[in-house]
């Protein structure tokens, strides 16, 4: 068994957001990994797809909204999302004084080379 505690989570600085590896394929023995997100106030995740990988997200807090295929999928913690291969997802901070934090399992996960940001 491992058990973390999210308030204990070190964070490291990526591209537009900040990323907490918190369980991967070693400890699920398949291609998975487990991470917290956070998005700094008034910042984002521009749109993107995946061609192979499949995330599971959960909002944990911040006022923030996921974008999925163009439409509102999620913007509360009672909210869980599925995204699948090809569809086209961003993520907004819509604080400009908190972070925007959310789970995410990620499976069939090939590395970061399967982050394709779409056209502007």
């Amino acid at each position: 068994m491992k058990r973390l505690k999210l308030s204990e989570s070190k964070f490291e600085q990526r591209e537009s957001y900040e990323r907490s590896v918190l369980f991967t394929t070693d400890d699920f023995g398949i291609n998975t990994k487990v991470q917290l997100m956070r998005i700094p106030q008034n910042g984002g995740i521009r749109s993107h797809h995946h061609d192979v990988r499949t995330e599971c997200l959960k909002i944990l807090s911040g006022d923030g909204t996921i974008k999925v295929n163009g439409e509102i999928a999620a913007s509360s913690p009672d909210d869980i999302v599925l995204i699948q291969p090809g569809d086209v997802h961003e993520f907004i901070n819509n604080s400009g004084t908190e972070p925007f934090t959310f789970l995410v399992i990620r499976t069939s996960d090939p590395t970061h080379d399967d982050m394709i940001f779409e056209e502007s």
